[in-house]
């Protein structure tokens, strides 16, 4: 079998392109009809397509060094315009907070994901107690990250990947691998056939109340710490688009203190405590 001009290209510049992946460059996948059974090891095309991708970005090194980003900026979804704070860890936690204002008030929401258990709190425009956040919303925060994916340990040991075929993001060839994550949790991701970049990703969620597949289209991207990480996200669910995620701001391996993460007790008084005082 004759190896096309990009195939050649990508092992002269030493990204190798497995045969399997050659073989099946017409073939075309949805996220919906992957195989939802979890493979007992990743396959050779998914760990060269991470290998590729990793070189591309920065390097394996460099992407192993990102131990957390920091980044703000702003959301708009379903024409509703949100400024964020996002925090990612290499390990897998993370924490996004929301400010926005509605009818001249503030409100503020956090979100929080400690490794093991997700939780959220309203801050603004009153503070009330935290809780335990559940059900396919809580699994989609948890797993779904904006910027540091699970493609270098510790995460990527929760993860068996397999190669699904080919598609194509904003018009373009690229490859799909669906990864299976702590708990069968399946995510997929789509890298650009020529660049080798991870151009799109995604997992189950809701919107209103329904589930949908929901994806997450990079559009832009900028070096943070010699890694080439997303600066513009397009939002889609069920491939139609439905907000952006702009990236002010990006900072890399600042101190944070781990117990951000947990959900805190309560330090607002029940009403029995009021009446008590």
């Amino acid at each position: 079998m004759k190896c096309s001009y990009l195939c050649a290209l990508a092992l002269a510049l030493g990204f190798l392109v497995p045969s399997s992946v050659v073989a099946q460059t017409e073939a075309t996948v949805a996220p919906e009809v992957v195989a939802t059974f979890r493979p007992q090891l990743s396959d050779t095309t998914s760990k060269q397509l991470i290998k590729n991708y990793l070189a591309v970005s920065g390097g394996k090194q460099a992407y192993i060094k990102l131990k957390n980003v920091i980044a703000t900026g702003s959301i708009v979804e379903a024409g509703k315009l949100k400024s964020f704070r996002l925090i990612e860890t290499q390990d897998g936690r993370r924490q996004l907070t929301y400010t926005w204002k509605h009818l001249g008030r503030t409100y503020k929401t956090l979100y929080s994901f400690d490794g093991v258990h997700t939780w959220q709190q309203q801050l603004l425009p009153k503070e009330e107690h935290p809780e335990l956040f559940s059900g396919r919303d809580a699994i989609h925060f948890a797993h779904q990250h904006w910027l540091i994916q699970p493609f270098v340990e510790p995460l990527i040991a929760d993860y068996v990947f397999k190669y699904q075929g080919m598609s194509k993001v904003a018009g373009r060839p690229a490859y799909i691998i669906t990864g299976y994550g702590k708990y069968n949790i399946r995510s997929w991701f789509y890298f650009d056939k020529e660049k080798h970049l991870l151009t799109r990703w995604g997992g189950k969620g809701t919107i209103a109340g329904i589930e949908e597949y929901m994806d997450y289209r990079a559009t832009r991207f900028a070096a943070v710490n010699g890694v080439l990480l997303p600066k513009q996200i397009e939002l889609l669910a069920e491939n139609s688009p439905f907000g952006t995620i702009t990236f002010e701001t990006i900072s890399a391996n600042q101190p944070i203190d781990s117990q951000i993460f947990s959900m805190p007790p309560s330090t607002i008084p029940t009403l029995r405590q009021k009446i008590a005082r």
